[in-house]
């Protein structure tokens, strides 16, 4: 729910040396990054970027980067290459490259140190802060060549500080907070995209909150985002329903679209807020059916990493916080945004279609996705799930 910038709010990158494939794997990650916006320019953009990213692992790859930076000085460039590249002067970010490495390495060259060979405290863009708990991988080491230490004008290395381990989070069970999924406004939502009728959302001040049409997935949104959060956290809002009429929408009003899936997702993560759903619990197994479409939902905390964990087997919410290391509370928030969508596949008498088959001690291993067939993994984690 949150709106694009405009084109002068992003960060422009350029890339150079790579096919349409990786091209298309860094928008996907721009799109998917939500504390900044990057935008990867197009072929033939004669837009400034702020960074370039050099493929180097082409026949002349390092030498584009070389004699990029002898004809723009002031341009920020970062590398990428399956090997460390141990005497290059520009940061490495070795392949493959991944979310957690990538967007602190583009933070390091905007904020961190000066481009090779610009003068410090001329940074060209505006930079928002890192989250505190978002580790800083270290970009490979850069060598500096022994020319160096007689040409203080040749480039520097820039690096980033050392990766430190992710603390353990501590998950203490008689400090989980539980919510129920199937009241105040995201039961209602729920129960709107079963019955697939058209209608309106009207709050204790008979203001028209939402607009909901389930046959064709779309939201129209009249309240603002503070509003609706604070009705999701009520379990019992003053909230009614009606069918629309062609008044309901006035045509200065401020809205927003979204599809109802979107509005689902994100309601049931503010719904949530750190609670675990009461039809969850927090040994029993839980899996996704299916990856959440990530690009055209609210992009929540680890969602990536927990996506890619809960698709290979059925894993208990204890098991999970214990081996990635995620915040308990943004588990919850996504086990909560997944289920709304009805994404999770778990015991209870409530969803008998969603029963996982237990694992038997001296059974072989039967994996809920195929994928997860050929997963070492996937099946290791099946019999370890109830732990």
């Amino acid at each position: 729910m949150t709106k694009n910038p405009s084109n002068s709010d992003s960060i422009l990158v350029r890339s150079i040396g790579m096919d349409a494939r990786k091209e298309a794997v860094f928008r996907m990650a721009f799109k998917m990054f939500t504390r900044r916006h990057y935008q990867l320019l197009d072929t033939g953009d004669t837009q400034t970027p702020a960074v370039t990213i050099i493929d180097v692992d082409g026949a002349e790859g390092m030498a584009i980067a070389h004699r990029l930076h002898n004809e723009q000085p002031e341009q920020r460039i970062l590398l990428t290459s399956v090997s460390p590249q141990a005497d290059s002067v520009f940061p490495v970010l070795q392949k493959p490259v991944r979310m957690e490495t990538l967007f602190p390495a583009l933070e390091s060259l905007l904020n961190g140190g000066p481009a090779p060979g610009k003068p410090a405290g001329r940074s060209g863009a505006t930079v928002m802060p890192i989250r505190p708990e978002v580790t800083i991988p270290a970009l490979s080491a850069a060598a500096v060549p022994s020319s160096t230490a007689a040409n203080p004008s040749a480039p520097k290395p820039i690096t980033a500080p050392a990766a430190t381990p992710r603390p353990a989070p501590v998950l203490r069970p008689e400090e989980i907070r539980h919510f129920n999924p199937q009241a105040g406004l995201l039961g209602l939502l729920q129960m709107i995209r079963r019955d697939q009728s058209s209608v309106v959302i009207v709050d204790g001040q008979q203001r028209i909150i939402l607009q909901l049409d389930p046959i064709a997935d779309q939201a129209i949104l009249l309240a603002d985002d503070e509003h609706l959060k604070s009705l999701a956290r009520e379990e019992h809002p003053r909230l009614q329903m009606r069918a629309p009429n062609n008044t309901d929408v006035p045509a200065h009003a401020s809205t927003r679209r979204l599809t109802l899936q979107s509005l689902l997702w994100q309601m049931g993560a503010w719904t949530a807020d750190g609670r675990l759903s009461q039809q969850l619990q927090i040994n029993a197994p839980v899996q996704l059916k299916q990856w959440p479409n990530l690009t055209r939902l609210t992009m929540l905390p680890d969602a990536l990493r927990l996506a890619a964990f809960l698709a290979r087997s059925p894993v208990s919410p204890a098991l999970t916080v214990k081996m990635l290391r995620v915040e308990p509370h943004d588990l919850f928030n996504f086990l909560a945004a997944a289920d709304s969508l009805g994404l999770l596949r778990y015991n209870t008498a409530e969803n008998p279609d969603n029963r996982i088959q237990p694992v038997m001690p001296n059974a072989p291993t039967v994996a809920e996705i195929p994928a997860a067939k050929r997963s070492f993994l996937g099946r290791l984690l099946a019999r370890i799930s109830g732990l």
